[in-house]
Order: structure tokens, then sequence, then C-alpha cells
């Protein structure tokens, strides 16, 4: 079963060595997918030195191209007002309010501090009134 991605520094933003794990089975089986389609319209076996996602021009994403695709695809779903980095902050978001230390945010972000992490944190009234009524 397809359950992590080692990325070498030179397929990643800052040249980091990062892991993506895989635990959902519903994203496991698209990209287990999508590499087969690719095998199959490529005629060979899957060249890891390939970009995992190829622009219209066959080669890798720039990072304003990537923006530009989240920009259309949140257009489309009419979601106003979202960004090519406002999944990374729900993820972030959503792990703490979870109870997730930030430390392990931090790792799966792929972050060197957990500073830049705590950055991505959204504050929510909500959770804060609660944090509050507990304490008292």
């Amino acid at each position: 079963m397809l359950d992590e991605i080692n990325l070498d520094g030179s397929m990643t933003k800052g040249s980091k060595q990062r892991h993506a794990y895989l635990a959902n089975q519903k994203v496991a089986d698209a990209i287990r997918d999508y590499l087969d389609e690719r095998r199959t319209a490529d005629g060979i076996a899957f060249n890891y030195d390939a970009p995992l996602f190829r622009s219209q021009k066959g080669g890798q994403f720039s990072p304003n191209t990537l923006q530009q695709l989240f920009h259309r695809m949140y257009a489309k779903a009419r979601m106003h007002g979202a960004s090519s980095h406002s999944g990374r902050r729900t993820f972030a978001t959503t792990l703490i309010e979870k109870g997730v230390d930030i430390k392990a945010v931090s790792t799966l972000m792929g972050h060197a501090s957990i500073a830049m992490t705590a950055r991505y944190v959204e504050d929510n009234p909500v959770r804060l009134k609660q944090i509050s009524a507990d304490v008292l």
C-alpha cells in the first residue's frame, strides 16, 4: 500500500527532504490511479526524475502557475477569499484545535521552526471563548 512519499530536496520548495504521509485512503487511491494513468500515457515506467504533476508544456509547475491553478479552482468552487496558502492555514489550525502538538504540526508542514508554524495558525474566536470559559 502507498502510505508515504519521500521527496528529496530537488523536488521541494527550499530544497529540503520531506515526507508526505498518505493516511487518507481516498487520497492514496487517487494518487495511485494518477500514477497508473501516467505510466499508460507515457508508455514507459514512471520516471522518478520527472515532475509528479506536469504543466501543459510537460515540465514542472512554477510556483506562480500553481498559485494561478489554485485561484481558478477556488473561483470555480465559488470559494471567495481562498488562496494557495489557505489550505495550509486550515490544515495547521485544525490540527492545533484537535490538540496536536505544534512540533508535530511543524514537521508535517515542513517548517524548520515552530515559529513559522505558529504564523499559520489562525485564532478562532469561538475556540478562544471556550478556552476562557473552561479556565474559570
